[in-house]
């Protein structure tokens, strides 16, 4: 009988061992590779970490994020990129609308589709009322590949200082005037623009934009079905003339070849009045690692000569997990990310506009801002930025050509056939 009774003990022990692992197992958090370049002295890293530490604090034991920090939007895209060339993506990262990232992430296959999670889940059925950010980030297939996260309406800053010194007291409101302007500012010895080449020609191809967007015909060729564009035709080509005259005349001399990080940095040093460049930048005016003591209330924020602006969709939440386990985590986090004050808090420190339904009397507008808005949406050209409507090869080649724009070794009409070989190629 006692051999029996040690017999059931030992039996009810090893029942209680197997069910304590199996609780265990199943309470056993999940931890998320989170991709970010929101790090370091990016102008949303202090909400970024901040939003990661509060989820998981509230997750704690469930969910947890791991950050996967990559500085620099080029090298971010890269990292992004390779991983999903080789099948390790990250659980969550940005999905850009830019038609070179996302036409080759949406072909890779290796990003999750949404639609399920947006038709069934309340809580997206709840905010989730633009259907235009939603087909942004919708793939031939029609799967949505990314939750909306902001838009941008993107404008010119200038340094009023600057501008005083040279005697311009307002910011131009046509081409004509822009170049009297920069030809003021070069006699009072201050470089009127900042450009650059590298990491996709960023800010220079936002000033080309501009120009082909406030051009008689831009809009047209801007939404020009990528089958029929040309490149070397009058729309493009006086564009890139006026572009040429920048990059020759009112530039900083390490121009060609370099960076975002260079851009930014001659602007920010009070080195160039002018720089083309989103909202989010504004955050750096008033960081001390970034910009000189009281930096900030020198700038302001204007349309593009022309009477334009660039109204852009900028990215999405992105999932690349590859279990249910996982992906049904990286949802609550998005979910999270969504929330009133998270959401709220990125608005007010990014300077975006929202893509989905949000309490905006939360949101703490800057003085820049302020400002800016109202004549952004009454401006009379709206138009999206050239690498949103080209094919990714193109601004490759716009990097690789634009040294010749710049030294004048390439006419205007030169670039344009460079470019339409590349597309016709592509």
């Amino acid at each position: 009988m006692l051999k029996k009774s040690k017999v059931i003990l030992c039996l009810v022990l090893i029942l209680v061992f197997f069910m304590t692992i199996s609780l265990i197992g199943i309470a056993k958090e999940i931890e998320l590779r989170f991709l970010s370049l929101q790090v370091g002295v990016h102008t949303e890293a202090s909400w970024f970490t901040e939003t990661v530490e509060k989820f998981n604090a509230e997750y704690e034991g469930k969910i947890k994020i791991v950050v996967d920090g990559v500085a620099g939007d080029e090298a971010c895209w890269g990292k992004l990129r390779t991983d999903a060339a080789v099948g390790s993506m990250p659980d969550l990262f940005i999905l850009k609308h830019d038609r070179r990232e996302f036409n080759v992430l949406a072909q890779s296959g290796t990003v999750l589709a949404l639609n399920d999670y947006i038709k069934t889940d309340p809580y997206f059925k709840g905010i989730l009322n633009d259907s235009v950010a939603l087909a942004a980030y919708t793939n031939k297939e029609g799967n949505v590949l990314g939750i909306p996260y902001t838009r941008s309406h993107i404008g010119i800053y200038y340094n009023t200082e600057l501008f005083a010194k040279a005697g311009i007291s307002n910011f131009p409101t046509t081409w004509d005037d822009f170049f009297v302007a920069c030809e003021k500012l070069k006699a009072a010895n201050i470089i009127p623009i900042s450009m650059m080449t590298g990491d996709g020609a960023w800010c220079s191809m936002l000033l080309l934009s501009n120009m082909i967007g406030t051009t008689p015909g831009g809009l047209e060729w801007l939404t020009t079905d990528l089958a029929d564009q040309k490149f070397n035709v009058p729309v493009f080509v006086d564009a890139v003339e006026k572009l040429q005259k920048v990059f020759s005349e009112y530039t900083t001399l390490d121009a060609v070849g370099s960076g975002y990080g260079v851009a930014a940095n001659h602007f920010l040093l009070g080195n160039t009045a002018m720089i083309v460049n989103g909202p989010w930048m504004e955050g750096s005016f008033s960081d001390p690692k970034s910009a000189p003591a009281d930096f900030e209330s020198k700038v302001a924020y204007a349309l593009s000569p022309g009477d334009g602006v660039i109204a852009a969709e900028g990215w999405a939440w992105g999932i690349g997990s590859k279990t249910k386990e996982k992906q049904d985590a990286a949802i609550e986090v998005v979910k999270f990310l969504m929330r009133q004050d998270v959401y709220a808090a990125y608005l007010s420190v990014s300077g975006g506009a929202p893509c989905s339904k949000v309490d905006m009397s939360e949101v703490r507008l800057s003085r820049i801002n302020k400002d800016f808005l109202p004549k952004a949406v009454e401006a009379k050209y709206k138009y999206t930025f050239l690498s949103n409507v080209v094919k990714p090869a193109i601004i490759d080649a716009l990097c690789q050509y634009l040294p010749g724009i710049a030294d004048l070794s390439m006419t205007p009409e030169e670039f344009a056939i460079k470019l339409e070989e590349t597309h016709n190629a592509n």
